[in-house]
């Protein structure tokens, strides 16, 4: 996400560029990894901005409803978002130490094809996460 051309499509669709909004908007533009709201109230809180967690879930609902976020769910009753800006991508997760990196290669390309070929069934989108231990964890253990 670039900050700078998202707060002005944000203006030119005559929307209010708030303190909060504003941070918002710059902790995705500098991260590519998914956050959830306790992530982005924690980095708000490391820039000594103090804000109402509803505060912020209604600035991720209004960035998620506007196209600016999506949702990712990669832990159970955890709901993350990310820009809606990064290329397509699948995410690795340490269950160790919850470290979350992304893998730009797809594979899946070629399953949504053979299901289409021997289903029929037309694929708009699909997610695909893999769990497992990081390089750093793996490395901590032997």
């Amino acid at each position: 996400m670039n900050l700078d051309i998202t707060l002005s499509s944000l203006q030119d669709k005559g929307h209010r560029i708030t303190k909060v909004r504003k941070e918002v908007v710059k902790i995705f533009s500098e991260n590519t990894t998914p956050l959830s709201a306790n992530q982005v109230e924690e980095k708000m809180l490391q820039v000594c901005l103090s804000v109402n967690k509803a505060t912020i879930y209604r600035e991720l609902q209004f960035l998620l409803a506007n196209g600016y976020l999506v949702e990712v769910y990669l832990r159970p009753n955890e709901v993350s978002y990310e820009s809606s800006e990064l290329k397509h991508h699948h995410h690795l997760v340490c269950s160790t130490c919850g470290a979350i990196d992304n893998v730009t290669n797809c594979l899946a390309s070629e399953l949504e094809d053979d299901v289409f070929k021997k289903r029929g069934f037309r694929i708009k989108q699909h997610t695909l996460e893999f769990y497992g231990t990081c390089a750093e964890c793996a490395r901590k253990t032997t």
